[in-house]
């Protein structure tokens, strides 16, 4: 946060900055305040740190300071904020892991608007006696938090306040390659302009503060943040007169303030503009961008420009030379290449925003792939002006911006339609002549099919809006869409509570915050990136291929070497071990087959002298064919050694010739990021003698970072620890990468014999690192009259990137998967699998890993069965789904089977599936525009990784010390799983022991050897049933001394045990064992598989907007068995983050590369993941427990990655608004939708 005093006002301002875009030099006579000054576990929690930690809201961790920091900043400015002001504070925060459910809910507490979201279900308001079983209804008890009182906040320092030099003073900082200059008057600012005539203006550095912090911006940057004469903002009757470097956030403000006392929202246009300014970037950012900034800057996708050249606003430029003033429209300002058109002496200093007049309309509209903090696909400034007591136009302006590097304004419509009347016989008209009138000619974020196409829709919108007013029609909703409005989110959650007579002190399926959570909201949790820089540490740097597929010619680094600072380049033939199979996946050697291999290493003492010389290495090289489209892959064939990989069953044949009804179709799915928060990291220190290394890697493999690196360098492994205190999100893309990542950064260390710390920025760490595998499917199923299957046969085409990696074995696993799980019984099958090679990214194991494309496929199968035979899909769904009893094909009895029904139909009941089906199809049939969708679908996802022997133990070690604390050491990894809080739970009632006592470091390879990766949702298993395992060994060790000592506590057993030369020391270890073991070649061996299934159900109600394509997701309705929950609250947590990452894979999220191979889709700018404001607007969750039977500790099961699969509800919702329009549009039968179902896809099927 930062806090600055006004002199004239006597007011001090607080806003939230983005740390990364904000230079040092730019806080000069600024107050900063960072999560650590509000509050410390040490000292005294702040109420915003305590509330977000007690709700559960941070998992990882990683992004928790952010969201305090923009709680912390709205409450010093409105300490009683509405809900919609506490929503609006996170439009540029971001997280990874909750789903954001959980962060808002703790934070709502601090509104005064805040209510129960049960309303009168509240759980307050039930009748105990009224169930068998208690329920609970809420995760924390609100009462329970400090109250918030603003006069403990820090003070604004008084020196800021009564020193007037730091507000008129001009400064000025010189460093080695960049001159900031800060003048206090316009004079001064005209002084400097004559003296540096190249010289950058800027305000809130966001466009140039990573460049100068990168080098890419040198020279003198003048900034106008304190320049009196640019702060002023004035209104009078005919306009608001706004100095250029106010921001947008100031002026976002000021219009509220004057709006409705003044002029009237509506009546003045005031409130469309606020509506544009509430949606440009995130709040962070309108808090520094200025207006002045906004216009000179634009360009072509500017949200600002678009609205403002509509309305006709003017600015005021002066010339710096002889300080004379023009005005000049802002079209007037505007180049074809989208810069603005300012002589070099000539400086904005104001811009006039004019109010609408009697009879003229204002619209504004942005599409883009998510509610906030995105630059727009196409937006639209739209102007109409009617003549006086009549429907002829005056004149109409519409702008677009998205279409070309500039915002274009459609002249012909203007001179067209002027004269004319207002009416439906214009709309064809105008759509005709913007047809020629628009041109597109940058195509980000679209088509140019799909652009051209929203010219024409967003008039259509516009006319639709107007209409409302014109004709006085008092209810527009049948023909206007109400997704991109955002109410307020709604959420609850149900779990069943434990026993009334399990002991207070046994935490067992008891909610229980994260362990780490409090240190994680006040900025003390420690990551790989914060542990303290050792005096000779040195830093690495990538240098990356910029070829998809070539021959490496000639490396030369000479200009980079000799560059100060700079120790030396590193490449291939600096691995020791040359020989193994992944060497060239640490460095490419001869030939590099993806844009963003990896070519070498520069070595440095600082991070940013890395990073500057290593784009100083020159490579050439000789261009080779490239495949790099799953489609090319597909037809030239270019698969994996020995695959096809093919699983039988049944006759096939025979059956299809008995079904009633054969269906044939395909459906893809595109890749995904993993985009965790933390980016890789990794540092290493040489610790002494004979090679030793210890390895502070970002991994959720320890064991494999050890025994890659200890391949690549020959060293043994006893010579290297890996270990890792936490990870800022994992979700599988930090099980190989982290490898080579180790193993660079290892080299370099044993080279030099230093520390040595590698960092990937978001942009390098994209480039470089694995995707979620990109799927296409062909398929063709058998079915009764009933809607039985029968018959299926699939092909299933997997795109591996350049090399197999995993998918040595994943063909096979995901045929057995398809075969036995996603819920259903199919007795005659023939599934064949492909991995294709193509020229991309790698692709490795993400969250769900192998099961989502296959879980999608059959839904998009039942769908197809519902739809040919007239049936609802709920009845498909049922008529094929496992029952108890049933066995899988491999001959597995499926003991808890049953649970599946339980849940389906306590999913479809607490949802009111079958009314709201009704209410959806009358919805559809009154509405033209924007149709709704719904969608039930079952869950049934295995846990745990049978495929092969190994993978099914897990070890730990249990210590207690004199004082009768414990330290447990485990083999997983707390990534935000809440992994280490659960097995503190198991220790704590294993031990009967208060968790209070209990203590988890970190996880290292000198403890636990030869971990398995913390993964496939067996984590709490695995390492929970080892933590048992060596808890109840030290309870047999301890009982003689309890018993002589009854009435005696826990200190007294354990010191007496010591003194008595007890061993206080145990290892646990859990082994699945053998039975669960499935052989590829041999499916019907006898091996069980996984060790259980988890079950589940889910429904989704979706709108569509049919004229763009945009979406939003109205209600989730979810039930999942996890068993005995082991915490609750924490897999709640885990169930709302799953959902928004799957909706982001099934969706919005788009991994693009573009027709050369090259990836697209590579920075935040450039990828985007779901917001805050892109969650379900209501959120319903419970957890159920039938008393599984498989169930493995205490009674619970996984969570991680079953509810992956919620996420195709929400697909198969949009399918389904799809159809409903294209119903009435006299479009029947079938189609096929791909994910993502993005807008252009939904548009066009629409």
């Amino acid at each position: 946060m930062v806090s600055r005093y006004n002199p004239s006002s006597k007011q001090i301002r607080h806003y939230s900055v983005n740390a990364c875009l904000m230079p040092l030099v730019a806080l000069h006579g600024l107050a900063v305040t960072t999560v650590e000054g509000i509050g410390s576990t040490k000292t005294k929690l702040h109420p915003v740190q305590e509330r977000l930690a007690k709700a559960y809201g941070s998992q990882c961790g990683f992004c928790s300071p952010g969201f305090v920091m923009s709680m912390y900043t709205l409450l010093r400015n409105y300490p009683e904020p509405s809900m919609t002001q506490i929503e609006t504070a996170f439009q540029g925060n971001l997280c990874r892991c909750t789903g954001y459910r959980s962060i808002l809910a703790g934070f709502r507490t601090f509104s005064k608007e805040w209510l129960c979201e049960k309303g009168e279900n509240c759980c307050q308001n039930q009748n105990a006696a009224d169930t068998k079983k208690k329920i609970c209804t809420k995760t924390f008890d609100a009462s329970e938090f400090a109250l918030y009182d603003r006069t403990q906040d820090p003070i604004f320092p008084n020196e800021l306040q009564i020193e007037t030099s730091y507000h008129t003073k001009s400064i000025k900082f010189t460093g080695a390659t960049v001159q900031w200059c800060r003048p206090t008057s316009l004079e001064q600012v005209c002084q400097l302009k004559q003296e540096y005539p190249e010289a950058l203006f800027t305000v809130g550095a966001t466009l140039i503060g990573k460049g100068i912090r990168t080098g890419k911006i040198q020279g003198v940057v003048v900034s106008l943040s304190h320049v009196p004469e640019l702060l002023d903002i004035s209104s009078d009757d005919d306009n608001i007169k706004v100095g250029a470097a106010i921001t947008l956030a100031q002026l976002y403000e000021y219009i509220e303030t004057i709006a409705e006392i003044k002029y009237g929202k509506t009546k003045a246009g005031l409130e469309t503009v606020l509506d544009m300014l509430h949606q440009v970037g995130g709040h962070q950012l309108r808090n520094v961008v200025s207006i002045g900034s906004s216009i000179a800057s634009g360009g072509g996708r500017s949200d600002v420009l678009t609205l403002l050249l509509a309305m006709g606003a003017t600015t005021e430029i002066m010339k710096t030379t002889d300080k004379k003033i023009v005005c000049k429209e802002i079209s007037q300002l505007m180049n074809d290449d989208g810069t603005c058109l300012l002589e070099q002496q000539e400086m904005i200093t104001s811009v006039n925003i004019p109010y609408m007049s009697q009879g003229e309309h204002l619209y504004w509209h942005k599409h883009a792939s998510r509610a906030d903090l995105n630059l727009a696909s196409i937006n639209c400034g739209m102007r109409l002006k009617l003549q006086a007591n009549s429907h002829i136009i005056e004149d109409l302006v519409l702008c677009y911006g998205g279409m070309a590097k500039r915002s274009i304004i459609a002249a012909i419509v203007k001179k067209e339609a002027t004269g004319k009347a207002w009416g439906k016989d214009l709309v064809a008209v105008v759509c005709r002549l913007l047809e020629s009138d628009i041109d597109v000619t940058i195509n980000k974020d679209g088509s140019d099919d799909y652009k051209k196409a929203l010219v024409s829709s967003l008039f259509l919108k516009f006319y639709l809006k107007i209409n409302a007013i014109v004709l006085s029609q008092t209810d527009p909703s049948p023909d206007m869409s109400s997704v991109r409005s955002h109410p307020l989110s709604k959420a609850s959650e149900i779990f069943e509570d434990v026993p009334p007579e399990q002991a207070a002190e046994d935490r067992v399926g008891r909610p229980m915050v994260h362990k780490a959570a409090l240190q994680q909201t006040t900025g003390e949790a420690v990551f790989c990136d914060d542990l303290p820089m050792y005096k000779d540490e040195i830093h690495i740097a990538l240098v990356l291929s910029h070829r998809v597929h070539a021959n490496i010619v000639k490396i030369d680094a000479s200009k980079a070497e000799s560059l100060a600072g700079v120790l030396s380049f590193i490449s291939f033939k600096d691995i020791p071990n040359q020989q193994s199979n992944i060497a060239e996946h640490v460095f490419a050697d001869k030939e590099v087959k993806y844009e963003g291999h990896v070519i070498g290493a520069i070595i440095a003492k600082t991070e940013a002298r890395a990073r500057a010389a290593a784009n100083n290495v020159l490579v050439e090289y000789d261009d080779l064919p490239s495949i790099v489209t799953l489609e090319d892959a597909i037809k030239k064939e270019n698969f994996m050694a020995g695959h096809p990989v093919v699983l039988k069953h049944g006759d096939i044949d025979k059956a299809f010739q008995e079904s009633d009804v054969t269906i044939e179709g395909e459906i893809a799915m595109n890749g995904q990021e993993h985009f965790y928060m933390e980016t890789q990291v990794c540092r290493v220190v040489p610790t002494g003698e004979e090679q030793e290394l210890e390895i502070v890697s970002s991994t959720q493999f320890l064991s494999e970072v050890q025994t890659g690196v200890s391949n690549l360098l020959n060293v043994p492994k006893n010579r290297l620890t890996v270990k890792i205190k936490r990870l800022g999100g994992g979700f599988g893309g930090k099980e190989e990468s982290p490898i080579y990542v180790a193993a660079i950064a290892s080299i370099a260390a044993l080279k030099y014999n230093k520390p040595v710390r590698l960092v990937l920025d978001r942009r390098t760490d994209m480039r470089v690192t694995h995707k979620r595998q990109e799927t296409w499917t062909r398929y063709k199923v058998g079915c009764s009259k009933s809607g039985k299957i029968l018959a299926k046969e699939v092909s299933v085409y997997t795109n591996a990137g350049y090399t197999p990696g995993f998918f040595g074995f994943v063909p096979a696993a995901s045929l057995f998967c398809l075969a036995s799980e996603q819920g259903y019984k199919i007795d005659n099958f023939k599934l064949s699998a492909y991995t294709c090679l193509t020229n991309t990214n790698p692709r490795a194991p993400m969250r769900g890993f192998m099961t989502p494309p296959l879980a999608l496929l059959m839904q998009a199968i039942m769908n197809d069965i519902a739809l040919k035979l007239n049936i609802p899909d709920t009845q498909v769904h049922e008529i094929n789904m496992y029952k108890s009893g049933d066995h899988t094909f491999y001959n597995r009895e499926l003991m808890d089977a049953g649970s599946l029904k339980v849940c389906w139909e306590t999913c479809l009941n607490n949802s009111d599936y079958y009314n709201r089906r009704t209410q959806v199809d009358n919805y559809n049939r009154s509405s033209r525009w924007t149709k709704k969708g719904l969608c039930a679908i079952p869950i049934y996802r295995h846990v745990g990784i049978g495929f092969f022997r190994h993978m099914g133990q897990g070890a730990a070690l249990v210590n207690i010390y004199q004082d009768g604390s414990v330290w447990i050491s485990h083999g997983g990894v707390e990534m935000g799983q809440g992994l280490h809080t659960k097995l503190i739970q198991v220790a704590s009632k294993a031990l009967q022991v208060p968790c209070e006592r209990i203590h988890i470091l970190e996880t290292n390879t000198n403890c636990i050897p030869n971990a398995l990766p913390t993964a496939a949702s067996h984590g709490s298993d695995l390492f929970g049933m080892a933590v048992k395992d060596a808890c109840e060994k030290l309870v047999v060790r301890l009982k003689p001394y309890k018993q002589k000592n009854l009435d005696k506590p826990w200190e007294k057993w354990v010191i007496d045990a010591y003194l008595d030369s007890t061993n206080l020391s145990a290892a646990g270890f859990y082994d699945r064992g053998p039975q669960h073991y499935q052989n590829f070649n041999n499916p019907y061996d006898g091996g069980k598989g996984p060790q259980y299934f988890v079950c589940g159900a889910t429904v989704a109600e979706v709108e569509v907007d049919c004229l763009t394509g945009a979406n939003r997701v109205l209600r989730i309705d979810a039930t999942l068995d996890l068993g005995r929950s082991l915490n609750p609250a924490i897999d709640i947590g885990q169930i709302d983050g799953a959902f928004v990452m799957a909706f982001g894979l099934f969706v919005s999220e788009k991994l693009e590369y573009d027709e050369n191979g090259f990836l697209v889709s590579k920075d935040t700018s450039s990828y985007h993941i779901p917001g805050s404001r892109d969650i379900p607007t209501q959120f319903n969750i419970q957890l159920f427990n039938t008393d599984s039977k498989e169930a493995v500790l205490y009674g619970s099961k996984g969570v991680g990655e079953p509810p992956i699969h919620m996420g195709i509800a929400a697909f198969m919702a949009i399918k389904d608004a799809i159809r409903a329009s294209r119903k009435e549009n006299g479009v029947d039968g079938n189609f096929q939708l791909n994910s993502p179902a993005s807008s252009e896809q939904i548009f066009h099927l629409c």
